[in-house]
Formats: C-alpha cells, sequence, structure tokens
C-alpha cells in the first residue's frame, strides 16, 4: 500500500508533467488505486459511502498537501512573475516581510586631504513591509464514483483549482501593475504616436535616473509595434525566428522585451491589460509581492448536504498581494 507521502508526490509529478513511473494519462490511475487501498476495497464497484465517511478525512488531506505545493507553481512557472514578483511562503519557512531597499546615493565631497575630518554620512537603509493577506476560495463538485471508476480526473480538478486562482490574482497583480504609471513624474513619461527616438531618449533616461540596466515590457501586442521602427536591411534571420516564434522582438535596440500576459476583467471579453504601453522597469526588479500564508483550508459536502449524489469540495487559501515601486520607471504610451 502507498504512503501517504508517496500519493501526494504522484499527485504532484502529475499536476507538474514531471510522472516517471506512470504515463501522464496514466497518474489517475495510481492515485485511484491508492485511494481504494485507503477506502479498504479492491473495486470501485464496492464503493460504499460507509467507506467514504471513514476515509475521506485522510483522503483530502492528501488533496489539500497536493494542493499546498501545487497552487503556487501557477506563478513559478510564468515568466512574468519570474521576472517581476517577489513570491515568499510561510509554508517554506519564509516570514511576511519585505525589504524595500533605500536607492539614494552618498554624497562624494571635495576637501583639502591630509586629514580625516570629514562629515559622516549614514548607509541608506531599505524599508521592511508586511503585506495584509486575505482568504480567497473556490468550490468544485462532481460525483465521487465518476473519479473512482476513471470517468473524471482528480489531475483535472487540481489543474482547475490551480488556474482559477491564476487567474483571480492576475486581474489583481495586473491592475495593480497597470494603474503605476499614474504616478509617475512627467519626465519618466510619454505619450503619442510611436517615434524610435523618443522611446531611446526615454529608456535611456530611466537607465542613468535607475543606475542600472532597463528592459522593455508589455502585452504581446504593446511589443509587436516595436517592430515597424526596425529597418528591414538590417532585421537578422534570429529576429526573424523570434518575430514569428513570439509576435515581437526578444531584442529591441539592445534593449531585452519581456511580454506581460493578457487577461480578461471578470466575467467580459475586455482585456485587462493596456496594449499600448510600453514599460521601461530596470532589471533584477520586482514590484509585485506576493506572500502565501498558511495551509489551504478544505471542506467536502456529501450527498446529505447537497441533496444529490454529488460531493462538493471547497478550497480555501490565505494569501496578500502588493505592488511598490522602490525605483524610477518609465512609460510610454502610444497613441
Amino acid at each position: 500500500m502507498a504512503t501517504t507521502e508517496q500519493i501526494v508526490a504522484l499527485n504532484v509529478d502529475a499536476r507538474r508533467g514531471l510522472v516517471k513511473n506512470y504515463a501522464a494519462g496514466s497518474a489517475d490511475e495510481g492515485v485511484r488505486r491508492a485511494f481504494l487501498d485507503i477506502l479498504g476495497i479492491d473495486s470501485a464497484d464496492k464503493i460504499s459511502y460507509r467507506a467514504w465517511e471513514k476515509h475521506k478525512t485522510e483522503i483530502f488531506e492528501i488533496i489539500e498537501d497536493t494542493l499546498i505545493q501545487t497552487i503556487p507553481d501557477a506563478w513559478a512557472v510564468s515568466p512574468f512573475y519570474q521576472e517581476f514578483v517577489e513570491v515568499k511562503n510561510a509554508n517554506l519557512g519564509q516570514k511576511n516581510e519585505f525589504v524595500v531597499e533605500d536607492e539614494s546615493t552618498l554624497l562624494v565631497s571635495r576637501f583639502s586631504g591630509n586629514h580625516w575630518d570629514i562629515d559622516r554620512q549614514k548607509l541608506p537603509a531599505g524599508k521592511a513591509f508586511s503585506l495584509e493577506t486575505e482568504w480567497y476560495s473556490v468550490m468544485v463538485y462532481d460525483e465521487w464514483e465518476r473519479f473512482m471508476k476513471g470517468v473524471s480526473s482528480l489531475v483535472k480538478m487540481y489543474d482547475n483549482i490551480q488556474k482559477s486562482y491564476q487567474r483571480f490574482l492576475d486581474e489583481h497583480v495586473y491592475s495593480a501593475f497597470n494603474g503605476a504609471g499614474t504616478y509617475l513624474p512627467t519626465d519618466l513619461k510619454e505619450t503619442g504616436s510611436f517615434n524610435k527616438d523618443t522611446l531611446l531618449a526615454l529608456a535611456i533616461r530611466v537607465q542613468t535616473a535607475a543606475g542600472r540596466a532597463v528592459r522593455f515590457a508589455g502585452t504581446r501586442q504593446a511589443l509587436a509595434k516595436l517592430d515597424g521602427a526596425v529597418s528591414v536591411n538590417w532585421i537578422s534571420d534570429k529576429m526573424k525566428d523570434e518575430k514569428n516564434a513570439y509576435g515581437y522582438l526578444k531584442t529591441w535596440e539592445g534593449f531585452d522585451t519581456i511580454e506581460i500576459p493578457q487577461t480578461f476583467n471578470r466575467g467580459t471579453y475586455d482585456f485587462k491589460s493596456p496594449d499600448n504601453i510600453i514599460y521601461i522597469l530596470p532589471v533584477n526588479y520586482k514590484p509585485i509581492k506576493l506572500f502565501f500564508e498558511g495551509e489551504p483550508r478544505s471542506r467536502t459536502l456529501d450527498q446529505y448536504q447537497n441533496h444529490d449524489q454529488t460531493i462538493s469540495y471547497q478550497v480555501q487559501l490565505k494569501m496578500g498581494t502588493g505592488v511598490i515601486f522602490d525605483s524610477v520607471f518609465g512609460e510610454y504610451e502610444i497613441k
């Protein structure tokens, strides 16, 4: 009989596409077989609600332990989150504390020499802050027999829960990110028809002010607007391949580019992120903060509470998000 840890490991590997001993399509069968062992039966035809009531806590602990590891995966595999989001997780022993570095510099003074009598300056110190966390929940249902008999997929259920959390959080993150330009000084913002020299001047201004290299970020539609400024006489085969593969150039005039994924406003097909804004952001710069607090909570409702032959599963997760720009950045809105 497989241990709880082995079942969780199989669930996690199946969700991450790392299953070795089982083909991706048959990973459910291994989990299903393990659950039958927990229920003390050898066939799905022998499933009884008495066995389910007796062992459901153990089964849902396996589901919770799987979700603890796989829900954060939605952001760990996203290039946007890898580049711009600082993630901390209490389950990894990390604290709900984010340090924002002070970008001020020390004043270098001219003096006559041959003495040590000059004014002292305190080293710039970073500021620490915590995120306010809130509970978020999603609830799904299906017939337990459908999974045990191989009709529905547990891996698919994990996938749906994970994607639901990702979509919900994306809306919050992108809204905060896109709204940050409202507070930029006029010297770091440009608006108008696209002009290559204007964008390059803005990028160099941000780079000089930040004291480090910068890159461009925007939706695929926004980054594609850069293509028109590339001379056909200079475009390389590699650039053509990038354009064909991604829809935009990965490098433009010596600056790296990174795509901001699109998402919809909830309940509509309207895009959340503007498709005409290019952001100029310093490298190694993660203004978005994300903290996972504690373990997911789950609750199951059986056929008596639902008044039908279904089982509902609700997942609650406590997390916090915040956006803070501790360095200058630029914004070019193309009209």
